[in-house]
């Protein structure tokens, strides 16, 4: 992975972490009863997202041949940021909202169980310690 291409990424990965983290966030005001599952998904999406920033920095920065461990990540961002796709589409009610508010219905659903934001979170947590790691070992 080049840096160019590493940093398209990153940029990725960071532009739909920060849009689920949006999305998350309205959860949370309209959905009274899944409150704790969705502050689980938001600050785990959250703690991606400034691991990412750090990354970014370090690829934009003059000295990438250090960065060897790092950019070898290309894997694990894409299967990161498929996920984080598929995170999105659920999440993201799209043309239903825009018809329901025209009605005059505010429902919205949290779409997952807690068993699923369980899963959910042990992958992110996975994704941030391998990011993480590299960042160490390329620090070192």
């Amino acid at each position: 992975m080049d840096g160019l291409s590493g940093a398209a990424s990153v940029i990725a990965v960071i532009d739909i972490s920060a849009k689920i983290a949006s999305l998350c966030y309205q959860y949370s005001v309209a959905v009274k009863d899944a409150k704790d599952d969705i502050e689980r998904v938001r600050s785990n999406v959250s703690d991606i997202i400034h691991i990412l920033e750090k990354i970014k920095q370090l690829l934009d920065s003059q000295d990438k041949t250090r960065l060897s461990t790092t950019q070898g990540l290309s894997s694990s961002l894409e299967q990161c940021l498929k996920e984080l796709k598929s995170l999105e589409a659920k999440l993201d009610p799209g043309k239903a909202r825009k018809t329901m508010s025209r009605l005059g219905l505010r429902a919205l659903k949290w779409p997952f169980t807690s068993k699923q934001v369980n899963k959910i979170v042990l992958n992110l947590q996975g994704y941030e310690k391998t990011f993480s790691l590299a960042l160490q070992v390329d620090q070192t």
